[in-house]
């Protein structure tokens, strides 16, 4: 019985793929799994699929290495940097099947530029290192034929286990050249040659496997634009650009890509850096954006769309999928979409619950009251909680309470408990997620109502800063419960990225419950 599964696993498998190899590759709607920021089991990512099926996507982006390491155990190079609970090969040919049987292709990515510090921070490859020091962004040397040699090994061993067209290869957010050899090489030659030749001989190796390479283009498209001059035509670029939503400066840049005969993929985002707990409504403009311009765009080189869903550590697992049905939407709509007519749809198959105007106002309540993250465009919306003396005097010289109407949110939720008929454990992190977003931004208002109160005397600031760090730490050990479940982790780096990184701010309220005259120098000094 196994034997033929498998081997109808196989048969359609290769059907799916042969199907899908024609000249003008069917229309695709994907999304982008950030596996290397928060390996999740396979069980999450089965559902998923599911999920996404369900929804008309037909792609998913799966990325595998990134600077926290990678996602899959290369048995061709054990030493890189290894994620917590990376996968073997045959738990990632499993979820390859399992994607196809739903007619579903999975694209592997592997960084091969820029976040490759799943490389460059091992011993042995630590010479390869080709980014400035203490520099965010990073890069390994694309001069050395080292690093050729190396991702000729990963791309090799990765499609061996991804059957599909094409490999991703990265290549975003690059900032290269402080190794000797690049110093040595940009004598000769500019950045952009250097840059152009290194993708251009990795490309050349993708199709010998009989492959097609994609890559990030916000170095070609906008920091270093003679570089698409420079590419390849038959590599697929990749317009990345969670912030945009001017549909003409979008088209422009289809345009120009289109214009110089490359094949097209966009990439607007579902959450990014500028979210954390939760996704705001201003993000879903971008999607409709870019859903409406490609929708329009009567071109053979534009492939689709696939959405990004970066560093899922940033929040609960199970408490986003009302934001994917509504990303979904928009993009089965063809953007022009507004994202509070796909939750009556999405509460009555979701929770098996009635819609009313109490939904109504959850929703939309939590999708308005949903700040942005560090780096958030408007200065108004950014938040984060309070977790240094600089953010404590911040917040008082600014006087400036943070609106909230969570607590109404809460209530509405919590009488609605007993009427959720599935996925009520989805129901509860969402219930979970939108408690713990009321008590960072009451956090906030209580700490100005504190320094306002003027209670500066030792027994006054003792007891604040004890029960800040108390309620912290509960706050904490709460969310962390909520968070591993699905996930992969390490103890010692559990949540470091969760929730507006809360751990550091739980820190903090400690530390100064343990010192509590520095804050009333802090509170003396502004």
């Amino acid at each position: 019985m196994k034997g033929k599964q498998t081997l109808i696993s196989a048969i359609v498998l290769l059907l799916f793929f042969s199907c899908n190899s024609g000249e003008r590759p069917r229309t695709i709607r994907g999304f982008m799994i950030d596996a290397p920021r928060g390996v999740e089991t396979t069980d999450y990512y089965f559902r998923l699929i599911d999920f996404l099926h369900d929804r008309n996507f037909n792609t998913i982006i799966f990325r595998l290495t990134d600077d926290q390491g990678s996602a899959y155990r290369f048995t061709s190079h054990p030493e890189l940097k290894m994620c917590e609970g990376a996968f073997t090969s045959e738990e990632l040919k499993k979820i390859v099947r399992y994607a196809a049987d739903k007619g579903m292709e999975l694209i592997p990515e592997i960084e091969s530029f820029g976040h490759s510090r799943y490389i460059t921070e091992t011993e042995k490859y630590k010479y390869l290192n080709d980014g400035p020091p203490g520099a965010d962004f990073n890069a390994i040397s694309p001069v050395s034929d080292d690093t050729y040699n190396l991702m000729k090994d990963l791309y090799a061993e990765i499609a061996s286990i991804f059957p599909g067209k094409y490999i991703h290869i990265g290549c975003d957010e690059v900032n290269w050249g402080a190794g000797e050899l690049s110093k040595k090489a940009l004598t000769s030659a500019s950045k952009s040659q250097i840059w152009g030749d290194y993708i251009n001989k990795l490309n050349r190796f993708v199709k010998t496997m009989n492959k097609t390479t994609i890559i990030w283009a916000d170095v070609p498209l906008y920091h270093e634009k003679d570089v698409l001059e420079l590419l390849d035509k038959d590599m697929v670029i990749m317009d990345w650009n969670y912030w945009e939503t001017d549909k003409t400066k979008i088209k422009e840049v289809a345009d120009r890509v289109l214009d110089h005969g490359f094949k097209l993929i966009a990439c607007p985002a579902v959450h990014w850096c500028e979210w954390s707990a939760r996704v705001g409504a201003s993000q879903f403009d971008n999607i409709n954006a870019y859903a409406e311009v490609y929708a329009a765009l009567n071109n053979s080189n534009n492939l689709g769309i696939v959405l990004s869903n970066w560093v899922p550590t940033r929040y609960l697992q199970n408490s986003e999928w009302d934001t994917y049905t509504i990303a979904a939407a928009i993009l089965n709509n063809n953007g022009n979409y507004h994202y509070m007519d796909a939750i009556p749809g999405f509460v009555k198959e979701h929770f098996g619950a009635a819609y009313d105007a109490g939904w109504e106002t959850i929703f939309k309540t939590v999708y308005e009251g949903t700040y942005q993250a560090a780096c958030g465009k408007a200065d108004s919306l950014k938040f984060s909680p309070w977790a240094s003396a600089e953010d404590i005097r911040n917040i008082i010289t600014k006087n400036r309470r943070v609106q909230n109407r969570l607590s109404e949110v809460i209530n509405l939720l919590t009488a609605k408990r007993d009427n959720i008929t599935r996925n009520k454990d989805d129901f509860e992190d969402f219930l979970l997620t939108i408690r713990y977003m009321n008590y960072i931004y009451n956090r906030q208002n209580d700490l100005l109502d504190f320094v306002q109160s003027r209670k500066n005397d030792i027994a006054s600031v003792e007891a604040y800063l004890e029960r800040v760090a108390s309620e912290d730490q509960a706050q904490l050990s709460t969310i962390c419960t909520a968070w591993k479940r699905g996930r992969h982790y390490k103890p010692d780096e559990a949540l470091k990225d969760c929730m507006w990184s809360f751990y550091k701010a739980v820190d903090y309220s400690r530390q100064l419950s343990e010192n509590s005259k520095f804050f009333i120098e802090i509170l003396n000094a502004r």
